[in-house]
């Protein structure tokens, strides 16, 4: 058996007009929480569910400050109907990237003050959520693992399921994870 590499793209993946690569573009802007929030973020990007029902390209957006809501934006995903970025040729791949909140959920219902930081981790069976915040009494930080779930074969959004509790230790600001 000789073994021959592929020499170039194939003809149905190669983009008839490609973009510059030595040109940084903004592919999309958007507010993920309403302008009146004025506190810090944490952002992820990452797998968020099992599958395609996060997409390929998932933001994940943690408020660093009260009331530290957690919110979840694809780009396209099987909630949508199809992960299109795996269905489509290049060729039709837009140079705007459209990102839709998939999921907003408030991971420490029991100290909703404090901020959160937040990043994704891959597992056999698809990604989970890390979240760091502080507890009610604002003495411990604590880090929680959670699944992200398609409610009905209809849904589209996504529900946050806690998984577990990682960790919890002394301190009064949320631990980084990932790359803060």
């Amino acid at each position: 058996m000789n073994y021959r590499p592929n020499t170039g793209a194939a003809s149905w993946c190669a983009p008839s007009d490609a973009l510059p690569v030595d040109v940084p573009r903004v592919t999309s802007d958007f507010l993920a929480f309403d302008a009146s929030y004025a506190g810090g973020l944490s952002l992820s990007t990452g797998w968020v569910a099992a599958g395609a029902l996060g997409g390929a390209q998932s933001i994940v957006v943690a408020q660093d400050a009260a009331p530290g809501t957690v919110k979840i934006f694809s780009s396209g995903s099987a909630l949508d109907g199809q992960p299109t970025v795996y269905l489509e040729s290049p060729d039709q791949h837009d140079t705007t990237v459209a990102f839709r909140e998939i999921a907003s959920f408030a991971p420490f219902d029991d100290a909703p003050s404090s901020g959160v930081r937040a990043a994704t981790t891959s597992t056999t069976s698809g990604a989970d959520l890390l979240v760091s915040g502080r507890d009610a009494a604002g003495t411990d930080v604590r880090v929680r693992r959670y699944a992200l779930l398609r409610a009905s074969p209809d849904a589209t959004t996504l529900t946050p399921e806690l998984l577990a509790d990682v960790e919890s230790s002394p301190g009064t600001v949320p631990s980084s994870l990932g790359g803060d």
